[in-house]
């Protein structure tokens, strides 16, 4: 059975338990769907994670238009100012059109309505419900374009306006939090792969990389145990039924036991490295 669809999703599902690339918000970034990039911009690392750069190898902020919702009903016009003695925008082409407007979200080019008693030089913003956000935005590429206070500028999956921290080092991840989570280092999350695999295996995002997990999220490894084998609990299979992609079931033992690429698989106390006993080498898609 090919569930290469299914594993896509619940990988992705399964980055909110990724603490070490999750944004200090309440949501974690999803994981890439593509390779291109703004000009200039590619993959660096800054604090110990991979993170979007600019061509001076500075890292990339999102300013989570989320969290600024407390600073006034447009946060998409937040970075004005004093901001932007210390912020330079990831700016777009000048004549570039935006497809992104808050709060409706990607892809609605409306601008928001004014909402009564808002006052006539600067009107309320009617302010969406956070989970229809949410879901909407869901939807949007990883880079769109909005309309900034200096023009349009790039913005990461639906939230996040590209930001630079003037004066910033390559490698620095100094502002990562700053001013209560608005500024993020912009983290990247390799795409999720597609792969075939047991109904009861699926991907988790694992030390850098995609691991595979049984469906409770404990760790899939092989690996040889020598003479110590405690820990080292196998991963079952069927008693019938035939393997599935590069998996097939071992009878050589009392119970049946997955195999993966020729290499008997076991399964780990808990979803962690940490959780899995010496000479164990995590599976990896």
């Amino acid at each position: 059975m090919k569930v290469g669809h299914a594993l896509a999703a619940l990988g992705a599902g399964l980055l909110a338990n990724a603490p070490a690339l999750a944004q200090p918000v309440d949501l974690p970034i999803p994981a890439a769907t593509t390779s291109q990039y703004p000009s200039g911009v590619s993959i660096g690392s800054a604090g110990g994670v991979p993170v979007y750069v600019d061509a001076q190898g500075r890292t990339l902020y999102g300013m989570d238009m989320r969290v600024l919702l407390r600073a006034g009903a447009d946060p998409s016009q937040y970075c004005r100012a004093t901001c932007t003695a210390v912020w330079a925008p990831l700016l777009a082409p000048a004549d570039a059109k935006p497809n992104i407007v808050f709060p409706m979200g990607f892809g609605d080019h409306r601008r928001p309505m004014p909402v009564p008693g808002g006052g006539s030089a600067a009107p309320a913003i009617a302010r969406a419900d956070p989970q229809a956000q949410m879901l909407q935005n869901q939807k949007a590429p990883d880079w769109t374009i909005i309309q900034g206070p200096e023009g349009p500028q790039w913005v990461y999956k639906g939230w996040h306006m590209v930001f630079v921290r003037k004066g910033d080092a390559p490698g620095s991840a100094a502002y990562d939090g700053a001013e209560n989570m608005a500024w993020n280092t912009l983290k990247y999350v390799p795409p999720v792969p597609k792969v075939v695999a047991p109904a009861n295996v699926s991907i988790a995002f694992v030390d850098g990389g995609y691991a595979l997990v049984d469906n409770k999220g404990r760790l899939l490894f092989s690996g040889s145990c020598g003479n110590d084998c405690a820990g080292w609990r196998a991963f079952t299979g069927p008693l019938a039924g035939a393997g599935v992609g590069d998996w097939a079931v071992s009878h050589d033992a009392d119970a049946p036991q997955w195999l993966y690429r020729g290499q008997p698989v076991f399964v780990a106390q808990g979803p962690a490295p940490a959780d899995m006993p010496t000479g164990a080498k995590v599976l990896r898609p």
